[in-house]
């Protein structure tokens, strides 16, 4: 036989042999999970038996003096053949090569960093790394299950099919295309929402950037209505948390797509309304209307909006011309009536406040403060800035926050004696931005300006004529009551029934902490009972220092309290392993109990003044059942508060002088009338407790101005008690580490023991 056709057959039954031989020691090795080193091995040495086998098959040739022998044709093909198949076994070894050592570095090195990554709390990181793991190894159970417990879902409802839809992931910095609507649903990490992603729809030539929503629904513009040059538009949405202002949650707010423009108007800009003769022509004017009382009419207003030199005209301006090299500054010194006039003169409208905070980026950002706006922006500043100075813009809106605060429709109160202007201006402070503020109409203070907007269906909205409820109160007109009137309101919280209460262990809680259930019956006629949770650590021998914990907002809108146990561990661990225990009793009114009210702002209905009378007395009587305890040490009790922890430790810190320190976070006074028995500044005067109170300048919810600062100055803490850090540029969301770093200290420094 021809010694080339012995090679193949050499070769070609090494291939059949090899390639079994390791398909079954591949899955020998998946299956017992043996380490590659072995299977390296067994390569190694099959190849080498390759090797040596080839070389004696050449040195029998050359003894069988087949050398200077002419190939033949067919000579020829068998030697193509011979380099083909052993090019065949050394592409087998090469493949069985990394296939093994890619499946032990995915096993030993990219599984484990995935588990740490995900450990660590890199949400976002885990998420992309499992995705893009997925894609290599589609059928890899741990990878799956890190996808998994990394994503979510966020769903998309359009009113229009055919939009051209693309998502950015946190933490990735290209958009993947997700197709066209309808598209009901897509995977997102498993964070919150606003920082998960982002979202582009494309409709019409135009983009609409989208924050992340775990819900997304959008209304387009009406194709018929033109969107003005140098406007943003925006889609018609329902955002998930309404509208907050400070003293007032405003739900179920949808608005219609509109637009506006990326500037404030310009000096330059007004100069044509005044050359146009605006002030002349009464169509464009509000007039006449009535303000209160009072009715005005069209002539003897108009007068009242002259220059400098008796001009019609802004404050600021002189015979009816802006000021010199400032053509491309915002107007300034304009009352509400002539922002509105400019704007029918331009056959446009004045945003109105859901639209302009809608457009700010404050519904989305009320828990925390946009930094990049109120950093950037032109707030405790001497002069204005060009309407085109793009620094703090947002959303692609020059000047949105600061330069000057802007007028929009809406009224205040019922007798529309006030209008609604947002933003703050360039000579305030940077907290005004996330804050409501509302001024007479009439009013033309240097710093008001406004921009403006377009409705893109039917050129109007429904949202124009609401008005703000007039919510805000000068605490410092408030007369306190005497003390013997608040005996009496306070005698309200008082109970007489015996203390009979039942705790159990929570099994299978984490490795050296304990979770303990109390349960007792209220205090007041009620078919639920009081309950709570207690988690401390198991290392220490002495008494427990008991915290006791109110919670934030969030327990009125969830119906489960299974998490709190491990939520509880987690966020208070710096206090646990200290020796504190943390006790979070379920108050009337939040989670699993019965809701009788569905908002944590303060009101002047029998049902709120009712729901404060239940949550005080639940509070005092888990005060009774800690002291009960002979594994705590009451005499260093402490309270913890956030957001509405802190506001209703106005109530609780006054009605029980068990507390000796406390530490709460943004609160204030709530703006809102109550009923004279739950009236928080009487009980807020009233308090004594040792207080180290946390809060952000820029809050969102609590105003800094509005409830902060007439909290600071009625708190009735001795002052060498009394500790306050405000911080700067920061909102709602205050830095944990900040709270770490003094709450410890703050309770030892206050306590006896």
């Amino acid at each position: 036989m021809d010694s080339s056709n012995k090679y193949v057959q050499m070769v070609g039954g090494f291939v059949a042999v090899v390639f079994g031989v390791l398909q079954g020691i591949d899955w020998l090795f998946k299956r017992f999970e043996i380490d590659s080193l072995y299977f390296n091995i067994i390569l190694i040495m099959l190849l080498i038996a390759f090797i040596l086998s080839v070389a004696i098959f050449f040195i029998k040739r050359k003894k069988a003096n087949l050398k200077n022998k002419k190939l033949e044709k067919k000579s020829k093909i068998k030697l193509v053949l011979s380099v083909i198949f052993t090019g065949l076994v050394l592409l087998i070894f090469v493949y069985f090569f990394r296939k093994i050592n890619t499946n032990q570095e995915l096993v030993s090195k990219v599984i484990p960093e995935l588990i740490q990554i995900y450990d660590d709390g890199k949400i976002a990181e885990s998420f992309l790394k499992s995705r893009h793991l997925l894609d290599k190894y589609p059928n890899n159970e741990i990878i799956k299950s890190y996808f998994d417990k990394s994503s979510k879902y966020a769903y998309l409802k359009t009113d229009t099919d055919g939009v051209d839809v693309s998502v950015k992931y946190a933490e990735d910095s290209i958009y993947i295309y997700l197709g066209k609507t309808p598209l009901d649903s897509f995977v997102t990490p498993n964070i919150w929402a606003d920082q998960s992603h982002k979202l582009k729809l494309v409709h019409n030539n135009i983009e609409y950037e989208q924050i992340g929503r775990d819900f997304h629904d959008y209304k387009f513009p009406d194709p018929s209505i033109e969107v003005p040059e140098n406007h943003i538009a925006f889609l018609g949405s329902n955002p998930a948390f309404g509208f907050f202002l400070q003293g007032i949650n405003f739900e179920n707010i949808k608005l219609a797509p509109f637009s506006v423009d990326i500037n404030e108007v310009s000096n330059k800009e007004f100069q044509k309304f005044i050359d146009a003769g605006g002030y002349e022509n009464p169509s464009y004017w509000d007039f006449p209307v009535q303000l209160g009382d009072k009715i005005y009419d069209f002539n003897s207003s108009v007068k009242l909006f002259i220059d400098k030199y008796g001009k019609k005209g802004p404050v600021n301006w002189s015979y009816g011309k802006y000021p010199s090299g400032l053509d491309n500054h915002p107007v300034t010194g304009i009352s509400w009536f002539e922002a509105r006039a400019y704007a029918k003169f331009k056959n446009l409208t004045l945003p109105n406040i859901f639209q302009w905070t809608y457009a700010s980026g404050i519904p989305e950002n009320f828990m925390t403060v946009n930094q990049s706006v109120t950093n950037e922006s032109n707030y405790d500043s001497s002069q204005l800035r060009e309407v085109s100075n793009s620094s703090g813009s947002y959303n692609g809106l020059n000047n949105i926050g600061g330069n000057v605060k802007e007028w929009v429709l809406n009224p205040n109160g019922e007798k529309k004696e006030k209008y609604s202007i947002m933003g703050g201006a360039f000579n305030e402070s940077p907290y005004t931005f996330n804050n409501y503020y509302s001024s007479s109409p009439f009013d033309r203070t240097i710093g008001n300006g406004f921009r403006l907007s377009k409705n893109l269906i039917n050129n109007k909205s429904d949202l124009d004529n609401e008005i703000i409820p007039d919510f805000k109160r000068n605490f410092d007109d408030l007369d306190d009551i005497s003390d013997e009137v608040f005996e009496v309101y306070k005698s309200q919280f008082n109970y007489n029934k015996p203390l009979n209460s039942k705790t159990t262990n929570i099994e299978n809680f984490q490795d050296g902490y304990s979770a303990q259930k109390f349960e007792m019956e209220t205090t007041y006629q009620s078919d639920e009972n009081l309950y709570g949770y207690i988690i401390y650590s198991n290392k220490f021998k002495n008494k427990y220092d008991p915290v006791i914990v109110y919670p934030n907002a969030g327990s009125i809108f969830s119906n489960n309290d299974e998490w709190l146990p491990e939520s509880l561990l987690n966020q208070f661990k710096y206090l646990i392993d200290e020796g504190y225990a943390i006790i979070h009793p379920i108050y009337h009114n939040t989670f699993t109990r019965e809701k009788t009210i569905r908002t944590f702002w303060a009101s002047d209905s029998e049902d709120y003044k009712n729901t404060i009378i239940k949550i005080g007395q639940d509070y005092k009587r888990a005060l009774d059942y800690i002291e009960s305890r002979n594994d705590f040490n009451f005499d260093n009790m402490s309270y913890f508060g956030y957001s509405w922890g802190s506001t209703t430790s106005n109530y609780l810190l006054a009605i029980d002088d068990r507390i000796k320190a406390a530490v709460i976070c943004v609160g204030g006074l709530m703006l809102q009338k109550s009923k004279k028995e739950v009236e928080a500044h009487y009980y807020v005067r009233r308090i004594k407790t040792p207080i180290l109170h946390i809060i952000g300048k820029e809050d969102g919810i609590f105003g800094y101005e509005e409830n902060y600062k007439p909290w600071r100055k009625l708190i009735g803490t001795p002052k060498n008690k009394l500790k306050l850090i405000e911080l700067d540029n920061v909102g709602h969301g205050l830095p944990w580490d900040t709270i770490i770093k003094h709450q410890s200290n703050w309770i030892k420094t206050h306590t006896s023991n």
